[in-house]
C-alpha cells in the first residue's frame, strides 16, 4: 500500500478564561450542523471487547486533566496568568515532533517571510489597534461576537475513557520514554534475524511492564527502520513480507504496523493491524480535494483492558520539503490519545477512533491541519471550530482567527498563496478583554491561501518556532478596500505603543513631489524610539530618517527619505529610558518611492535633546552631508535656539576628535547659532552639534551631520575657547585661525557682550586696550613669542575671566 507519511518543513527566515461555551472542548470538537443526540453514530457501534471500555462523560476527562495542571489563577498586565505545572502528560507531549514544521526566528532572516504579529509574555489592555479594523472597540466586538455566536451544534472529540489515561499510565509512559539506559541498550543491539530479535526482547523484556514492552518494540523499530521514500514517490511500493522489512531496514507504512504487530505476536502483546486514511505528504501537497481513500496502517495495542494507538511509521521520522526522509525518533507517537491523533488519522472502521462519539469522514475532511505543537503547548482554539475552509468576515477584508494559549508561549502566524509569502497580510493581536489572541489575515488577490500558525514556549529559548494549525482561505472575489498589516514585534504591545498613522497598509508609497514617509507612533513617557531605513540589499542608509517626540501633540513623528526610487524598509525600535540595553524591533512599513527629487531629502541624526529644546537648522536645510566648498578652509552650521540655550560643537575623523577643529559662536545680528568645522585631512568626517540649557552644568549630543572632504585649500585651527565664550555668548569675527605668527601685526575683532572691561594678554604682558566699545572688541596687537588670551571682567566681579586663546607660532 503506498501509505502516507509525515511531513517535516523547516521554514528558514523567521490565556485561559473564555465566556465562550465551547472554549474548554477546543481540543475534542467536531461540528455537527442540525444532528441531535438520536443520530449519534456511536449509539449502535460496540467499541470493547467482552473486557473492554467502561464509558464516561467527555467532560470529566477535560476536567481531570485541568486539576492536574493548574493553579489558582493569577493577572498579568490585564491577561489571566495560569500557572502551569509541567505533568506527565506534558512532559510526553513535550518530546521533539520531528514531523512539526518550524520557524527560525532569527532577525537576519525573519524578515525574509514577514511573520506579522504583536504577541508578548506581558500584554497591555489599553492598547488602541492601529488599523480601521483593529482599534475601533465596536468594529472588534463586533467580529469576535460574529465568530463566537455558533449556529452549529456539535460534539465533543473526547477520549472514550479517561482513566485509560490516568496518571498512572502516564508516569509509566513517560518513564520509559525517559529511561536512556533502554535507549542505549537497544541502540547496540545487532541481531542477524528476527528469531535472534525476538528473543533479545524476551530476555530484556523480563520484568518490565507491558508499557515498557511496548516502547521497547516501538523504540527498535522507529530507530533502524527507515521510510521507502523512493519507492513511495514513484508509486512502486511492493508487498513485502517482515523478513524483508527486517532484512532490509527500510519499509512504507504497513511494513512498519506489520512489523509492529508481528513482534507484538511473537511476545504475546495484543495487537491490531489498522487500516485508515492520512493527513500527510500528499495531503498536504494535494490539499482536501484530495481522495479520502484507505492509504495508511497504524496499530493499535491492549494494555490490561484499555486499547491505545501506536503510529511507529510517523514515529520513525517524517519528509521534508526537499522530499527525503529524516529519521528522527519521534516519541509523541507512543501511545497516543485518540482526540489528538483524529485530527489526521481516521480508521476505516470507526470503533478504532477511539473516540466517545466517532465522527465520519466528511468531518474529518472539515477538520484543520493540526500538528503535535498545538497539544504540547495546550492551545485551544476558540474559531473557527473543527473547519480548516475559513472566509472572510462578512463585509470585512480579512479572516480571522480566535486562539487561546498560556502565558508562556509565543504564537507567530504565515500567510501565503502558491508557496508565495503575503507582504503585510497577517497581524497577530492580544485581546486582553477576551483573553485570546486574534488572528487577522488580509488577502490582495484570487486564490487559495494557506495559514500556518506556530508557537513555541517562551520560557525554552528556543529561536525555532514549531508548526500547530493550518488554514486554508480561499478567496474568489476580493474585498473592495484590501487592507494589510505592517510587520509588528511583541515589543509593540510590551511598550504600550499605538500607531496613529498610516492606517490599513504595510505599504507607504512616496511619489508626487513627496520627499519622506511619516509614521506617528503614541507611546508612554518612559519609552523612547530611533528609527533606520534599509534599501533592498538591507543596506542601512545614512541619514535618511527623522525620529523625534513632539511634545505638543504627545506623538513620536518618525520621517523616512528615500534617496532613490525603489523598495525600502522603514523599521522602529523602541526601549524603556531606564534600558541601558539595545534598542529592540517595535514596527516596520515597507516604502515604495517613485519620481525622487535629486539631490534627495536627508536628515542629519537627531538626539531628542533637538526637540525638547526646540533647536532648528537654518543651514544646510534637508541635508545631513554638508558640501565642501572650493578652496575652503572651513564650514559653517547656522542654528537657532532659545535665549536661555547654549550651543557647542565638535568635528571628529575615524572616531577621533579633532582639537580646535570647531568653533561654535553666536551671531547677535542673525540671532542665529554659528557653527564652524575646520577638517585636517581629506575623507569622511562627523560634525557633532552639543546643547544645554545655560542653567546646567554638561553639554548633550544634539545632532549630527556628515561631511566629505575632497581638498584642502589651507588646513586651519580654530581659537581654545572657555565657558565665559560660551555662556556671554560672544563672536570672533578676525582672526578665526587660532594659530597666529611671531612678530606679526594683527587685527582684532570680536563682539563680546555686556563687559565692564576687556584686556588681552601679550607675552604674559597685561595689555589694557582701549578698543572696547559697545561690546565689539576692535584693535591692533603685534604678535609676541606666548599665548595670546582675551579676558573680559562683568558686573559685581572683581575678577576678570579667560574668554578665549590663541597660539604662536
Amino acid at each position: 500500500m503506498g501509505c502516507e507519511f509525515g511531513t517535516h518543513q523547516k521554514v528558514a527566515p523567521i490565556n485561559t478564561s473564555s465566556n465562550h461555551p465551547a472554549s474548554n472542548s477546543v481540543n475534542s470538537g467536531i461540528l455537527r450542523q442540525n444532528r441531535t443526540s438520536n443520530d449519534n453514530p456511536y449509539n449502535n457501534v460496540i467499541l470493547k471487547p467482552p473486557d473492554g471500555f467502561i464509558e464516561h462523560s467527555s467532560s470529566i476527562l477535560v476536567k481531570n486533566i485541568i486539576s492536574l495542571t493548574t493553579e489558582p489563577d493569577e493577572y498579568d498586565n490585564g491577561r489571566v496568568k495560569k500557572n502551569r505545572k509541567v505533568t506527565f502528560e506534558q512532559r510526553f507531549s513535550r518530546e521533539p515532533t520531528s514531523d512539526s514544521r518550524v520557524v527560525n526566528t532569527n532577525n537576519e532572516v525573519a524578515n525574509a517571510i514577514i511573520l506579522s504579529s504583536d504577541h508578548a509574555n506581558n500584554h497591555n489592555d489599553s492598547l488602541e489597534d492601529d488599523t480601521i479594523s483593529l482599534n475601533d472597540p465596536l468594529t472588534v466586538e463586533a467580529d469576535v461576537n460574529h465568530l463566537l455566536i455558533a449556529t452549529y451544534d456539535y460534539v465533543e472529540m473526547t477520549d472514550v475513557i479517561p482513566e485509560a489515561f490516568d496518571i498512572s499510565i502516564l508516569q509509566q509512559r513517560q518513564d520509559a520514554i525517559d529511561n536512556t539506559s533502554y535507549r542505549s541498550i537497544i541502540q547496540s543491539w545487532q541481531p542477524d534475524s528476527l528469531e535472534q530479535l525476538i528473543k533479545t526482547i524476551k530476555t530484556f523484556r523480563k520484568g518490565k511492564s507491558i508499557i515498557d514492552q511496548h516502547w521497547i518494540i516501538f523504540y527498535w523499530i522507529t530507530y533502524n527502520i527507515n521510510y521507502d521514500i523512493v519507492a513511495f514517490l514513484a508509486d512502486t511500493v511492493a508487498e513485502q513480507s517482515v523478513e524483508d522489512t527486517f532484512r532490509t531496514k527500510i519499509g512504507v507504512c504497513g511494513d512498519f504496523s506489520g512489523l509492529y504487530k508481528y513482534l507484538c505476536d511473537k511476545l504475546d502483546l495484543e495487537c491490531m493491524d489498522i487500516r485508515g486514511h492520512a493527513k500527510s505528504f500528499r495531503y498536504e501537497m494535494r490539499g482536501v480535494d484530495a481522495t479520502p481513500i484507505v492509504n495508511h496502517a497504524w496499530n493499535v495495542v491492549k494494555i490490561k483492558k484499555y486499547w491505545y494507538i501506536i503510529e511507529s511509521t510517523w514515529g520513525a521520522g517524517s519528509i521534508n520539503k526537499q522530499k527525503q526522509f529524516v529519521r528522527e525518533v519521534n516519541p509523541y507517537y507512543f501511545l497516543i490519545r485518540p482526540h489528538q491523533i483524529i485530527y489526521d488519522h481516521l480508521p476505516k472502521d470507526e470503533k478504532w477512533q477511539l473516540l466517545e462519539t466517532p465522527i465520519s469522514m466528511s468531518e474529518y475532511l472539515q477538520l484543520p491541519r493540526i500538528f503535535p505543537t498545538y497539544f504540547k503547548l495546550e492551545l485551544e482554539l476558540i474559531s473557527p471550530l473543527y473547519q480548516e475552509h475559513m472566509t472572510l468576515i462578512k463585509g470585512k477584508p480579512y479572516a480571522l482567527i480566535l486562539l487561546r494559549t498560556p502565558t508562556d508561549v509565543d504564537i507567530l502566524a504565515k500567510f501565503e498563496i502558491n508557496d508565495k509569502l503575503i507582504d503585510g497580510g497577517s497581524r497577530i493581536v492580544f485581546d486582553a478583554e477576551h483573553q485570546f489572541y486574534r488572528c487577522y489575515f488580509a488577502p490582495n488577490s484570487i486564490g487559495k491561501h494557506k495559514i500556518s500558525i506556530f508557537a513555541k514556549e517562551t520560557i525554552s529559548n528556543a529561536i525555532l518556532y514549531e508548526a500547530a494549525i493550518d488554514f486554508t482561505l480561499d478567496i474568489d472575489k476580493l474585498p473592495e478596500n484590501p487592507i494589510s498589516y505592517p510587520q509588528t514585534w511583541k515589543d509593540f504591545h510590551n511598550f504600550g505603543l499605538k500607531l496613529i498613522s498610516p492606517k490599513n497598509t504595510h505599504l507607504i508609497k512616496v511619489s508626487n513631489g513627496m520627499t519622506y514617509a511619516c509614521i506617528l507612533i503614541r507611546a508612554p513617557s518612559d519609552v523612547e524610539l530611533i528609527g533606520y531605513l534599509y534599501n533592498s540589499d538591507e543596506q542601512k542608509i545614512i541619514g535618511a530618517q527623522h525620529i523625534y517626540y513632539d511634545q505638543q501633540k504627545d506623538l513620536w513623528t518618525c520621517q523616512f527619505a528615500p534617496n532613490q526610487n525603489g523598495l525600502f524598509k522603514a523599521t522602529v525600535f523602541g526601549k524603556k529610558k531606564t534600558d541601558t540595553g539595545n534598542y529592540n524591533n517595535v514596527i516596520s512599513f515597507k516604502i515604495e518611492a517613485t519620481e525622487i527629487i535629486s539631490p534627495p531629502l536627508s536628515y542629519p541624526y537627531i538626539w531628542q535633546i533637538f526637540h525638547d529644546l526646540n533647536l532648528t537648522i537654518d543651514t544646510p536645510q534637508n541635508c545631513s552631508t554638508l558640501t565642501w566648498p572650493e578652496n575652503a578652509s572651513y564650514v559653517e552650521i547656522l542654528m537657532q535656539a532659545p535665549d536661555d540655550i547654549l550651543l557647542s560643537c565638535g568635528i571628529q575623523y575615524n572616531n577621533i576628535k579633532i582639537e580646535n577643529g570647531s568653533l561654535a559662536q553666536f551671531d547677535h545680528e542673525k540671532n542665529l547659532w554659528q557653527l564652524l568645522f575646520a577638517p585636517e585631512q581629506i575623507g569622511q568626517h562627523e560634525l557633532v552639534v552639543f546643547a544645554k540649557r545655560n542653567t546646567e552644568e554638561n553639554f548633550q549630543c544634539a545632532a549630527k551631520f556628515y561631511l566629505n572632504v575632497t581638498q584642502i585649500y589651507q588646513a586651519m585651527k580654530f581659537p581654545t575657547i572657555y565657558r565665559q565664550f560660551q555662556h556671554t555668548k560672544c563672536r570672533i569675527y578676525e582672526p578665526l585661525n587660532g594659530i597666529l605668527k611671531r612678530d606679526t601685526t594683527v587685527s582684532i575683532h570680536c563682539f563680546i557682550p555686556n563687559a565692564d572691561d576687556v584686556n588681552l594678554t601679550v607675552d604674559s604682558n597685561w595689555d589694557k586696550t582701549e578698543g572696547y566699545k559697545n561690546s565689539v572688541l576692535k584693535t591692533q596687537i603685534t604678535v609676541g613669542s606666548k599665548d595670546l588670551i582675551i579676558q573680559a571682567k562683568y558686573e559685581q566681579e572683581s575678577t576678570f575671566k579667560v574668554l578665549l586663546k590663541y597660539s604662536i607660532q
